[in-house]
């Protein structure tokens, strides 16, 4: 349960001691509705060690403690928030001073942003990454992408999201289809022993720290990893997996490992892309034929319901991922087309014709778009310079 109370902190600074009364929220946390690109983070510090580092900065409005020694701060709100629900974690208003009401659409008309989209060529940056496949941010506000080749090494690249500039080129022995970053770890689908390899990144040598691997029994082996997405603050991870038609379900075991519990086989061809609405509500995107599926939690029956949302027209291309805006659009990226915009009911409202290749698509403060292309080797960012309507 989430409870507002009052923090009396003291704190040493060099030779001066300061008291400050500081009111928080038990159990929960602020979090950005887009990327976390106005947050900063601290990592390896106690909330007391974090409190006393930023409370006598009168610039920082926010600060999330979180149970793994880490801890993010905020110099300004986000337009878009929620306060979720977190065990054993702490928001802080470091200037008692709260957010705004939270702005759930930045830009209602979609004709005009598309148009806004297809006309930013000159506000557009593309790098040269060998085969980018999903691309996530993490912790570090770091872009993250896995690349994905028929040999080994394949690799894991960390760009700035606003530049594009690599920061880190980092190999993994094995052939990899996706990642998916959660609470400090990278889980990384492995292709050849159909298991999910889990890291945390290692600081002091700027490489990948192997925690664990994720398995299903031999029996009923997960084959073909492609998306992985997370429901009940962690407790349950949801694998897609494309070679034998399967979403499957992992309880988790401790915070390191998780343990599958059931799988669905699905009545359609390759699961592949995977989008969290909340925990009892996520969309699989279908590959064979471009389509997007819906799933429900029933509390009756305690199983998912399956329901088609949306399907392209008919063609020979392919459906990758999906995901949801703060307009509550469906962005449906299709590789060999481009994207095409779904309304909350299956209506497609928009299409953005990209061409070949693209395979992921993000969406940063503003609509800034970055996009995968693996079959033209690279990573692409548009922004298209967007006012909000509130603005």
């Amino acid at each position: 349960m989430m409870r507002r109370s009052i923090y009396f902190l003291f704190c040493y600074f060099l030779i001066q001691i300061q008291c400050k009364n500081i009111s928080f929220i038990n159990n929960a946390i602020l979090i950005p509705i887009r990327s976390k690109l106005n947050s900063t983070i601290l990592t390896n510090l106690t909330c007391d060690d974090c409190l006393c580092l930023t409370a006598h900065n009168s610039s920082i409005l926010a600060l999330n403690c979180y149970e793994n020694l880490s801890c993010e701060f905020y110099l300004r709100y986000p337009r878009m928030y929620k306060i979720q629900s977190m065990n054993n974690s702490r928001l802080y208003f470091l200037q008692n001073i709260r957010p705004q009401a939270s702005i759930p659409c930045c830009m209602s008309n979609t004709t005009l942003l598309l148009r806004k989209l297809q006309n930013s060529s000159n506000r557009m940056i593309s790098i040269n990454v060998n085969k980018p496949r999903c691309i996530v941010l993490d912790e570090s506000n770091s872009l993250v992408a896995v690349t994905h080749t028929n040999g080994v090494p394949s690799y894991f690249d960390r760009f700035n999201p606003q530049t594009l500039v690599r920061l880190e080129h980092i190999p993994i022995n094995a052939s990899v289809t996706t990642i998916t970053y959660y609470q400090g770890r990278y889980y990384i689908g492995i292709d050849s022993n159909e298991t999910i390899s889990v890291f945390i990144k290692d600081g002091s040598t700027n490489s990948l720290r192997f925690i664990t691997n994720i398995k299903a029994p031999t029996s009923s082996a997960m084959s073909g990893v492609r998306d992985i997405i997370f429901v009940d603050n962690g407790q349950t991870m949801v694998v897609a997996s494309a070679d034998n038609n399967r979403l499957y379900f992992f309880s988790m075991r401790n915070q390191t490992n998780y343990q599958m519990t059931r799988y669905i086989t699905v009545n359609y061809g390759i699961p592949h892309g995977l989008f969290r609405m909340n925990d009892s509500f996520f969309y699989v995107a279908s590959w064979t034929v471009p389509s997007i599926y819906a799933y429900k939690y029933n509390e009756t029956t305690l199983n998912w319901t399956q329901t088609l949302f949306a399907t392209a027209p008919p063609s020979t291309h392919s459906g990758s991922h999906v995901l949801v805006d703060d307009c509550d659009r469906r962005w449906f990226t299709i590789s060999g087309y481009g994207i095409r915009i779904y309304n909350a009911n299956g209506v497609n409202i928009g299409n953005w014709i990209l061409g070949s290749g693209y395979f992921d698509t993000l969406l940063l403060d503003r609509y800034v778009v970055l996009l995968s292309n693996p079959e033209n080797n690279k990573i692409t960012r548009i922004d298209p310079q967007i006012t909000c309507d509130q603005d």
